[in-house]
């Protein structure tokens, strides 16, 4: 299973967090979970963001979100995106995979709507840890440090960790010094997902998300399928590429 990236944009209020110094809206760095059958999990993911703004004060927001698969290789996974301001309205929805079809489904449970198409290669993508886009240097002048941190038990897992600091240049961004962006992560290759995952960020804030209760059984297969009560848009025929 690759990791999940949001394509989301939404529209902050132009006083609030990173928006209201740089402009940039922080997207949330998702857990990784990788292809894997007969391994299957449930868990909880707590992702927690904090911005600081110019004058100190900072700003934090905690979202909680299922997460699992079964032991067909079949993906589930909630997204609560953390900041989001008016608690009674949040911005939720649900996304689930099925690897042996290649199909996903987009679930929005506000307006109980189901999506199903086909997976475009993007989506069928493993993740690989040592794939990770973050590793690598993106921009030009910008330099790349990688670190291994070792093992360590979390939530019961035997995981190892990896940071990468990434330090990009002066000017990149219309910025007067260089910006230091710091990635964190701990895998779990028994069951092929971070456990934790860090991303520290000057203009946007820190994000940690971490797995809470991991269970290792079979999780109910009704949360693979359209929830009764949904409309559900038709399958598209657009091939995939």
């Amino acid at each position: 299973m690759k990791r999940i990236l949001v394509c989301l944009i939404l529209t902050l209020s132009p006083r609030t967090g990173a928006q209201a110094q740089t402009g940039l809206i922080a997207m949330p760095v998702e857990i990784g979970v990788s292809q894997r059958t007969g391994r299957p999990f449930t868990a909880t993911e707590v992702t927690t963001l904090t911005q600081t703004l110019s004058e100190g004060t900072k700003i934090t927001r905690t979202a909680e979100d299922r997460i699992a698969r079964d032991g067909n290789g079949r993906f589930y996974k909630e997204q609560h995106l953390p900041w989001t301001h008016d608690a009674r309205n949040p911005v939720y929805y649900v996304y689930i995979y099925d690897p042996m079809i290649k199909e996903r489904i987009h679930l929005d449970p506000r307006r109980r709507l189901a999506t199903q198409v086909p997976a475009e290669q993007m989506y069928t993508r493993d993740y690989k840890p040592n794939e990770d886009p973050a590793i690598r240097a993106s921009r030009k002048g910008e330099t790349v440090k990688t670190e291994k941190l070792g093992n360590q038990d979390i939530a019961g897992l035997y995981c190892w960790g990896r940071r990468t600091t990434r330090i990009v240049p002066q000017g990149a961004f219309g910025n007067d010094q260089p910006i230091e962006i710091v990635d964190e992560f701990w895998y779990s290759d028994e069951l092929g997902l971070d456990v934790v995952r860090r991303h520290s960020d000057p203009r946007s804030g820190e994000q940690v998300s971490e797995l809470h209760e991991v269970q290792r059984s079979e999780p109910a297969p009704e949360m693979f399928k359209v929830p009764q009560g949904y409309t559900i848009h038709p399958l598209s025929t657009r091939k995939t590429h």
